[in-house]
């Protein structure tokens, strides 16, 4: 039986078999913050100015909602109503422009307004870039001050509303708010993630691919968007006559069009790709093919085609991708396989991207077969298809390493070089 080990070398045993101190480490990591660290410099102005967008936003619908309900307190389709009902409205739509949806056993309705939802982020981030944030702790109280009066607001819309969805959308917003303010901050450095300090230059292209294209397609389809209200103008005031809204009632109306505008630009996007746009079960809107039915008197569904007008819109997407393409082509220093691997992940990043936009545009937008609207699925594939791959196709072709095969090619095949052709100058 072996002897235990004593003396130094019984204690050296010891100490090396010893637990780790699991506490001190942590300690050493997570330190217990100051006071400075935790309430830095522009705290309570983010604070407040946080605080103050939530407020501003919240009163103004819900002041809107009373002033539209208060005329017609009076009638006999709002008689037992009060204006503890209309300010719920209010609220409620507050809660819907952060994804709440309205669910019964007869009717659901959960079409986002993105507009709202786009007013709101702009208030609040302008409203944190003027606090002048000194870190990102001091810009997140300010984001905190928005959130805990939201969720407040959501949890007195889930009377009536199913609002989990919305409570997790709200995170997703923050945070959107806070890169959006933060990239204008001086401490704001994202190239410090990168290890040569700055971003790969194809992922900087890819991103800049991206930016580009989607504004294009967004000035494209403003434009039919426009041409659809000149054509279905007439139709439109029909229905407006018909609906018969006092004064406040059409600011209201006019106010819920522009919250849906977003919304709409991009339908107008899904029409012109080839696949079009569903208004409920079994209908369809697309440039070759009109499916319609009983549809709610809404103004802006006048400026639907009523029939066919034929494919010849689709030219338009591939023509804009092929001259956006060229554009961007000759207009970086990347070798021809740095722009094969940016120009994939902008496919990639095109995809990704049209997905999630085809799902936040798509919803429910009343009873019976209004429980589906929105783009169809088979949209996402053929924009890629239209905008995509025209897009890369001809980012490629007119890269300088192509050119200059290209050229290379023809004076194998031709056995001359165009270079060295006599050239003769003519004065006319």
């Amino acid at each position: 039986m072996p002897a235990p080990a004593t003396g130094t070398a019984g204690l050296n045993t010891a100490e090396s078999f010893r637990h780790p101190d699991f506490r001190s480490a942590f300690r050493a990591v997570f330190h217990k913050p100051t006071r400075a660290e935790l309430f830095p410099a522009g705290t309570w102005r983010s604070l407040w100015l946080g605080f103050q967008a939530w407020a501003i936003s919240w009163a103004v619908l819900v002041l809107l909602a009373i002033a539209v309900w208060t005329p017609t307190a009076t009638t006999p389709s709002e008689k037992g109503t009060k204006w503890s009902d209309a300010l719920a409205v209010g609220n409620a739509i507050f809660a819907v422009a952060f994804r709440a949806e309205f669910s019964s056993e007869t009717m659901r309705f959960s079409l986002t307004p993105w507009g709202l939802t786009l007013l709101l982020g702009l208030l609040l981030a302008a409203s944190l870039r003027t606090a002048k944030p000194s870190n990102p702790a001091a810009l997140g109280w300010g984001l905190v001050a928005f959130l805990i009066p939201c969720w407040g607001c959501l949890c007195f819309a889930a009377i009536s509303l199913v609002v989990w969805r919305a409570i997790i959308f709200s995170l997703c917003f923050a945070a959107i708010v806070f890169f959006v303010v933060a990239r204008h901050q001086t401490w704001w450095n994202v190239t410090a993630f990168f290890p040569e300090g700055e971003p790969w230059p194809w992922l900087s292209l890819a991103g800049r691919c991206l930016r580009v294209l989607a504004r294009g397609v967004m000035v494209l389809s403003a434009i039919f968007l426009v041409a659809g209200i000149f054509t279905g103008w007439e139709q439109m005031r029909t229905i407006w006559i018909g609906l018969k809204p006092d004064a406040l009632g059409s600011v209201a109306m006019v106010l819920a069009i522009l919250a849906y505008l977003p919304t709409l630009l991009v339908w107008g996007a899904a029409w012109i790709t080839g696949p079009g746009i569903t208004l409920g079960q079994g209908t369809v809107f697309s440039p070759g093919q009109v499916i319609g039915g009983d549809l709610p008197p809404v103004p802006v569904l006048a400026w639907l085609p009523d029939g066919p007008v034929g494919w010849w819109p689709l030219i338009f997407p591939v023509l804009l991708a092929i001259g956006l393409g060229l554009y961007l082509g000759g207009r970086h220093q990347l070798g021809l396989a740095d722009t094969a691997l940016s120009l994939a992940l902008f496919l990639a990043g095109l995809l990704l991207g049209g997905l999630l936009i085809v799902w936040f545009v798509s919803g429910s937008l009343g009873p019976g077969r209004l429980v589906n609207v929105g783009p169809l699925g088979s949209t996402l594939y053929a924009g890629v298809l239209a905008w995509g791959v025209p897009f890369v196709v001809t980012a490629l072709l007119n890269h300088p390493w192509t050119r200059e095969a290209t050229r290379r090619f023809a004076v194998r095949v031709s056995g001359k070089n165009p270079q060295a052709l006599p050239t003769a100058r003519i004065d006319l």
